[in-house]
């Protein structure tokens, strides 16, 4: 069971989930690529130097996959829960009514891949930033229905 489920309030339904993008693994991808090149490579010399981008691969590797099995973001329809790392968790439970503002930032290749980062205001308090996010802008469209609702309960 996931945090999210767990954390769930009397009467209170997930209406939205996400998580990491798989694009938070890229950097292992390059580690892993020179690896099999300076392994492949004509040079004795150069393939012994391939231990250390094989070794920068793994590490790396896993890190983003224990970042990626442990994020998770989710709307309900009482609150917003962003939850994200492993060994240094960054978290944030907001309800609803406290948001003001929910902005989506995207670079180029994001919007092709459809990722970016959320960027989570409450009233009188810090922003918030989850960034390499799935889908965001359907996370943020999730969040303001859920928000209408909460503004408008009987409907417009």
């Amino acid at each position: 069971m996931s945090y999210v489920e767990k954390s769930l309030l009397p009467d209170e339904k997930i209406v939205f989930r996400t998580g990491k993008h798989l694009i938070i693994f890229y950097a292992p991808l390059l580690w892993a690529l020179m690896a099999i090149i300076f392994y492949f490579a004509h040079n004795p010399l150069v393939n012994k130097v391939a231990v250390v981008p094989a070794i920068l691969m793994l590490v790396t590797g896993f890190n983003q996959w224990l970042i990626y099995i442990t994020a998770e973001f989710a709307i309900t329809n009482k609150r917003i829960i962003l939850r994200e790392g492993f060994f240094f968790r960054h978290m944030t439970e907001l309800r609803l009514s406290t948001v003001s503002n929910m902005t989506v930032n995207q670079s180029l290749i994001g919007q092709m891949l459809d990722y970016g980062t959320i960027v989570v205001s409450p009233f009188g308090g810090t922003n918030d930033v989850f960034s390499e996010i799935a889908w965001p802008f359907e996370f943020q469209k999730a969040a303001q229905m859920q928000l209408d609702k909460v503004i408008h309960p009987s409907g417009p």
